[in-house]
């Protein structure tokens, strides 16, 4: 199955709380029929928004997709206030992921940023193509500085010094790594998906750039290797508080 891990961000931005729900690297992984075990979860959790952090086909390289899946996790996604950016095994079928996303209602965004608002919270939404898929993804988008909480969704989280904290973001939710797919019991990853390197930077959790943080889903779903160990799966609620608030 899958658990829901919680973080808790404080910001003098924040006026009225702001429940957000990340979803990320199903790879085409179902829970129940037509993933409605995963959808019921999510909409227990009352989230304000669903931030959905790529990664929807099992491996970039298929010859066919499963269409009836995506379109099955975006129609769902489109009864809410949810957003999609490409993870890196969207790079092959990059339009053709973000079609049935946006035929659904769902906002793609890629290189773009949106306003939204909770009771008394303004936040500005924004979002990238997965490095794989646009290299300069970061060097693109800059937020206002405005005052509005900023929240970045990306998939690969590599690009977060210098790429991700130079935007303006106040919040980047990434997921690509699986949490390293393969643990020692207790301990970070391995090796995480797409990394050459074993014990990697960044694997699942919580990171600090100056004034960006930096939180990675380890995501619900597997590719290539068929398992995972002492990784498991997750939903993440992060919740947005007033500074002070949290104590």
């Amino acid at each position: 199955m899958f658990r829901v891990n919680e973080y808790t961000v404080e910001s003098a931005k924040i006026k009225t709380p702001v429940r957000i729900a990340q979803v990320s690297d199903l790879h085409e992984k179902s829970f129940g029929k037509d993933n409605r075990i995963l959808f019921d979860a999510v909409e227990g959790l009352r989230p304000d928004l669903v931030a959905i952090t790529g990664d929807m086909i099992y491996h970039s390289h298929t010859k066919r997709p499963n269409r009836a899946y995506i379109e099955n996790v975006a129609a769902w996604a489109g009864a809410f206030p949810s957003f999609f950016v490409t993870g890196n095994h969207e790079r092959v079928w990059t339009d053709y992921t973000k079609a049935i996303f946006r035929e659904n209602g769902v906002p793609v965004l890629d290189g773009k940023y949106v306003p939204f608002a909770v009771g008394g919270t303004k936040l500005y939404i924004g979002g990238v193509d997965d490095p794989s898929i646009d290299r300069n993804g970061a060097d693109k988008l800059r937020f206002p500085d405005d005052g509005r909480f900023n929240l970045l969704l990306a998939h690969d989280p590599l690009p977060f010094r210098g790429g991700y904290d130079r935007t303006g973001a106040d919040l980047v939710l990434c997921g690509h790594t699986h949490g390293g797919q393969i643990r020692f019991p207790g301990g970070k990853a391995l090796i995480a998906p797409g990394s050459h390197t074993l014990f990697p930077q960044y694997s699942d959790g919580l990171y600090q750039s100056g004034d960006t943080t930096m939180i990675i889903s380890m995501g619900l779903g597997v590719s290539m290797i068929p398992f995972r160990l002492f990784a498991p799966s997750e939903v993440l609620l992060i919740h947005l508080v007033p500074r002070g608030s949290a104590a």
